[in-house]
């Protein structure tokens, strides 16, 4: 099993956005979903927020993150005001980081093991610092590597404090490696067809076994993470090239064009020429 191994110097820039941000009035931002991990840190007011199948409600000093893949959606459930530290970072440096030495799982996916589709606690003085600094950094021309070791040391002590709670990493850790594994194979391969049984006999294990493990430690099935991946993808070209929407669906494993868009449609909730229209009306 080998897992990626391209060096990312530790002086990449992670971030993508980092604001205080302010929202009123009934605001809504519809589902959507990203490569990136996004972070709530709110400082007023109360937001609700839409996570896969799960609602959450967040007041003053709630913190949220959630993991890239993941269909989600943030909104304001009254009339009132919310202000929010906001982060969009690209997690890419820190999947070459394991943190455990009886394991070959790197921090990201340690995380995901732990939290599943996000991760949520109440805000302490140090994590809100930590927060802060990083907004302020940002936008400060400070170079990349200080802000990526506030990002680290935020990270692990997220999961210090996940490793406190039953979760699907009581497991062995060679379950821990599969799904690690798999995750890895299907951001490797999505452009092209991929099966369970494929990635069942480069484990040596039952492909019903591995689809079991899979949704457990996942809570989705491996093809409806696939497809989820799959969208995601397009909605990175859709937002970042001219292509049309025949050659995103086949640059992303998906050769009929219907039926992307009815993937598109079940996941998003919208077709992908609505949701392209409306980025370009941002």
């Amino acid at each position: 099993m080998n897992n990626k191994s391209a060096y990312i110097p530790f002086c990449t820039n992670s971030i993508s956005g980092a604001a205080i941000q302010y929202r009123n009035n009934h605001y809504y931002f519809r589902k959507h979903l990203h490569t990136s991990m996004e972070i709530y840190l709110i400082r007023s007011g109360r937001c609700a927020m839409d996570i896969g199948s799960s609602t959450i409600y967040c007041d003053k000093d709630d913190f949220v993150m959630i993991f890239p893949n993941v269909v989600h959606s943030f909104y304001l459930p009254t009339e009132g005001e919310c202000t929010f530290y906001h982060i969009h970072f690209i997690p890419d440096l820190f999947t070459r980081i394991i943190p455990k030495e009886d394991t070959s799982v790197n921090l990201i996916h340690a995380l995901l093991f732990s939290c599943q589709s996000y991760y949520r606690q109440t805000s302490t003085r140090e994590l809100e610092e930590i927060v802060a600094k990083i907004i302020h950094l940002y936008g400060s021309g400070t170079p990349a590597s200080s802000i990526n070791a506030l990002l680290l040391c935020m990270l692990l002590q997220i999961l210090n404090s996940c490793d406190g709670e039953e979760s699907a990493t009581s497991q062995p850790a060679y379950q821990e490696n599969y799904i690690s594994f798999v995750l890895d194979y299907i951001e490797q391969n999505y452009k092209n067809k991929i099966l369970l049984q494929d990635i069942a006999d480069e484990l040596h294990i039952s492909s019903r076994y591995l689809g079991r493990l899979f949704s457990r430690y996942m809570n989705v099935s491996l093809g409806n993470y696939i497809n989820i991946y799959r969208i995601n993808r397009a909605i990175f070209l859709m937002e970042h090239t001219d292509l049309t929407l025949t050659e995103i669906a086949g640059k992303v494993g998906i050769k009929d064009s219907q039926h992307f868009s009815k993937l598109f449609f079940q996941i998003i909730g919208m077709t992908p020429s609505n949701y392209r229209k409306m980025f370009l009306q941002r």
